[in-house]
């Protein structure tokens, strides 16, 4: 959500470095408004890769009509994404005509992440938890996510989307990442066209860097993934 851990401090640095920077919270992740906690199970347990991928576009497409929006030049955008974000920051990204570069950082390379022990639980039951190791929630996810997941297959394939990118990919992953594997990463990578990716290896980079939530301050992995993003963006948008 898009105040977890280093989600603030990275807009920050962006705009430190003369960027403006938009933060927002996909309309059924669970959290509300400013709040810190997943308060909206109800929303998070309908929660697709289809309204994900509609909750960006709007956002895109809202970037001219923002308070200030006069002052930016809303035809160069990047989009940045973190873990499981990297699928509709790929597929739709790659698409919007505004946006000019891609950035994963820990990014997903598929969306079909369940055996099919799980899945054929969650058809018969209409519903499965996944526990929040941080939280101690048990988080629903509705038979609705799964099905839409199978109907849209072919829609959701980011290699695919990669390959078929227009628009230069930086993909930052740490190579001791947890929680999605660094092949995951690398296949990011290295299904983009060559001259239009980058791939930057964090030496013992976590899934968030050494990050935690709350925010205890910043690592050297984040300031290094910070580092090449800014590097990266400096390059690929115009002044």
């Amino acid at each position: 959500f898009k105040d977890w851990g280093f989600h603030p401090f990275l807009s920050e640095r962006l705009n430190e470095a003369g960027f403006a920077a938009i933060r927002f919270n996909f309309s059924h992740n669970g959290v509300e408004g400013d709040s810190q906690d997943f308060d909206r199970l109800d929303l998070f347990e309908k929660n697709t890769f289809s309204k994900e991928m509609e909750d960006l576009k709007a956002v895109l497409d809202a970037i001219p009509n923002l308070p200030g929006g006069n002052r930016l030049d809303s035809s160069w955008v990047a989009v940045i994404a973190h873990s499981r974000g990297a699928a509709a920051g790929v597929l739709v990204g790659s698409k919007h005509p505004n946006v000019k570069t891609l950035v994963t950082w820990a990014g997903i390379s598929t969306v079909h992440r369940y055996s099919n022990e799980i899945m054929e639980a969650w058809k018969k039951e209409g519903k499965i938890e996944i526990p929040n190791l941080r939280t101690g929630q048990q988080m629903p996810m509705d038979v609705s996510i799964l099905e839409d997941l199978e109907q849209f297959r072919d829609k959701y394939d980011i290699l695919n989307a990669c390959s078929d990118l227009k628009i230069p990919l930086l993909v930052v992953h740490g190579d001791e990442d947890e929680t999605v594997p660094f092949m995951e990463g690398s296949l990011l990578h290295d299904h983009s066209p060559r001259g239009l990716r980058k791939l930057q290896i964090v030496p013992g980079g976590t899934h968030t860097f050494g990050a935690e939530h709350p925010f205890a301050g910043t690592t050297e992995d984040l300031d290094e993934a910070i580092r090449v993003t800014l590097d990266w963006l400096k390059l690929r948008l115009k002044d």
